[in-house]
């Protein structure tokens, strides 16, 4: 899991990444975002009520793509701020080895592209 300085929690922050922050959608999921001053990366998803209903199925979702997004979050070579938003394709129909491929894709990209 990711420790708590790790995410972003204020409205500031998620202002300035979906204002300036660059865009990156696959089919599940979308990833806004900006480079930072850090010494780390920072991450926060967004999960809205039409993907899961239940609120236990919401967090076991972010849960479970926290842990894949700390295990990557060592090899970016910069730190950034990504906020990750899991689009409507994403229902209970789609296996979670899909959406933890996809995360590891888009973060490749971004490591490519050096924002």
């Amino acid at each position: 899991m990711i420790p708590s300085a790790h995410k972003i929690s204020l409205d500031k922050d998620f202002e300035n990444i979906f204002k300036t922050g660059r865009s990156i959608y696959g089919r599940f999921l979308g990833f806004k975002v900006l480079k930072n001053s850090l010494d780390y990366s920072r991450f926060s998803i967004i999960l809205g009520k039409k993907i899961r209903k239940s609120a236990v199925a919401r967090h076991s979702l972010k849960r479970k793509i926290f842990n894949v997004v700390a295990k990557i979050d060592n090899k970016l070579p910069f730190s950034i701020d990504c906020v990750i938003i899991v689009l409507p394709n994403s229902k209970e129909d789609v296996k979670f080895f899909d959406i933890e491929t996809e995360i590891i894709q888009i973060l490749e990209k971004i490591t490519e592209k050096k924002l």
